[in-house]
């Protein structure tokens, strides 16, 4: 079983599902247009272009990563062919293509040459990087137009329009995409790992000090879906933190006993703490999840004539978990409830006067010591575990804003062994067009 906490993850379906959503949005106004160009001594001036169908993506190590790198590293390393080899098939793990079937090419020449217009396609390599905050953006790594039938022109058109339509993808397209870190609140996680393959893409994290592995691939993930999934052990680590934060659960009793010839009032302060959170999802019910919990109770008693005495005790209740998506579009977990309190206080030094009355003392105290700490877990906010991104691609005053869609919250089976909750959903596209202002002139 591979170590991971938390695991986001797609497959080929889901991902190109939201291209298309975005090409078409977004091709009128950015993916046809011409650029200038000055290759001396040839004769080209512009290349028009029009990418006339939606990219598509593949979910695998991308070749034309690996021969980059491949002879990247052997520029700066010197390294033998199979070193080489190896390293580079290593470094490209996490790499994908992306391709365009059919790109319309005008080339323009100087004087009153004809321009040429071709058809051509374009391969482009792409990796996940992390970039400030640790959010995780898709960077391009390489582009080659392919024209099969005329490679002259390839070449002119892959010096002279490549650099460009990279510049155009990564401004555009890629640098919008900021998939935010799994983990919210206290917690401290360790930097993503990354691994394409059989369709898919999965981005795995741990709660530190652990460092995460790469999940398999292989096996029955989600599919045709975006998801993120938790094990029991980060939320854990999120309600725990918070407990740990707050302030203790404290409180005051007390009771008149009446003896023969006197009366003793009886005080009492108790303090409680909340911790060991530990959950788990309920079969059957999804973004339900129950499990245990420690409360630790000390109380102080003291009576005017007698000396003070103490009593500790420990309870291991039963907890109640929802997780929902909320207004902010951030998957939280909310501590519903507390109940099965029970726990036997063990005292320390009681006074023989009251050793036949600790029955009594008990029944009184041990309820509003549960009414407290019911209404404390009760006040404790919901944890936010991540957040659901919402994508903006602007481009001459129109705004394609992407999202999750139809979100649902379900237990997850991992192909390795892992029960996590998880959050699935589809590509949601909104446009919102430019607001067109008239200004009225009264004449007259």
């Amino acid at each position: 079983m591979a170590n991971y906490d938390a695991v986001i993850g797609t497959d080929e379906f889901a991902l190109n599902e939201f291209v298309r959503t975005v090409y078409d949005a977004a091709h009128g106004a950015l993916l046809v247009g011409s650029v200038p160009v000055s290759l001396p001594p040839l004769t080209v001036t512009a290349i028009d272009y029009d990418i006339a169908t939606a990219p598509v993506v593949s979910l695998q190590p991308s070749a034309l990563v690996e021969r980059w790198r491949e002879e990247l590293l052997r520029q700066v390393r010197g390294r033998g062919d199979d070193e080489v080899t190896a390293a580079a098939a290593a470094e490209s793990s996490a790499s994908f293509e992306m391709f365009v079937q059919r790109v319309a090419l005008t080339v323009h020449y100087a004087g009153n040459q004809p321009s040429t217009q071709i058809e051509a396609s374009v391969r482009a390599g792409l990796q996940l990087i992390v970039v400030a905050g640790g959010m995780l953006t898709p960077d391009i790594v390489t582009l080659s137009v392919e024209i099969p039938d005329n490679p002259d022109l390839a070449e002119i058109v892959n010096r002279g329009l490549a650099p460009k339509l990279m510049k155009l993808i990564e401004d555009n397209f890629l640098a919008p995409v900021q998939i935010p870190p799994i983990g919210l609140g206290s917690l401290q996680m360790s930097p993503p790992i990354v691994a394409t393959g059989q369709g898919r893409l999965l981005v795995t994290t741990s709660v530190l000090p652990a460092q995460s592995e790469a999940a398999p691939l292989a096996g029955a993930w989600p599919d045709q879906t975006v998801f993120v999934a938790v094990v029991p052990g980060v939320l854990n680590a999120l309600f725990n933190d918070a407990l740990a934060a707050a302030d203790p659960i404290t409180g005051y009793w007390e009771k008149r006993f009446d003896f023969f010839f006197f009366t003793i009032t009886l005080k009492a302060e108790f303090k409680a703490r909340v911790s060991e959170v530990a959950i788990e999802p309920v079969p059957g019910q999804s973004g339900q999840l129950r499990g245990t919990a420690r409360v630790d109770v000390d109380v102080h008693f003291w009576a005017k004539n007698l000396a003070s005495f103490t009593a500790t005790g420990v309870a291991r209740p039963t907890v109640h978990v929802t997780a929902a998506v909320n207004a902010a579009n951030e998957v939280t977990v909310d501590l519903d409830s507390i109940d099965a309190i029970s726990f036997d206080l063990d005292f320390h030094g009681v006074p023989g006067i009251l050793d036949n009355l600790l029955e009594t003392i008990v029944n009184g105290l041990a309820p509003l010591i549960v009414q407290a700490v019911q209404g404390e877990i009760a006040k404790l906010p919901p944890q936010a575990v991540t957040k659901i991104p919402q994508i903006p691609f602007a481009f001459n005053g129109t705004t394609v804003t992407v999202t999750l869609e139809n979100v649902a919250l379900k237990t997850l089976a991992t192909p390795d062994g892992k029960t996590c909750l998880a959050a699935t959903g589809g590509a949601d596209v909104k446009v919102s067009a430019p607001t067109i202002k008239h200004n009225l002139t009264r004449v007259g």
